[in-house]
């Protein structure tokens, strides 16, 4: 069996690469991503989990402090 590069350097190995993944049984699923600042979630309620502890911290942050 030939060794196949895990970087596949052109349009020809990368069908290659294609080619022996499918007959593998390897599929290509495309996932949706949320973006809460720099953290990437695949699951929606973890995204908007760390969007509210987003909001809560800086809603502390700008709060005066009284005096």
């Amino acid at each position: 069996m030939s060794q196949i590069p895990s970087v596949p350097a052109t349009n020809e190995e990368h069908a290659v690469a294609l080619e022996l993944a499918a007959s593998l049984g390897v599929t290509c699923q495309a996932a949706e991503t949320y973006s809460v600042g720099v953290y990437r979630y695949t699951n929606l309620g973890d995204a908007v989990a760390q969007a509210r502890r987003m909001v809560a911290l800086e809603c502390e942050l700008l709060v005066p402090v009284k005096k």
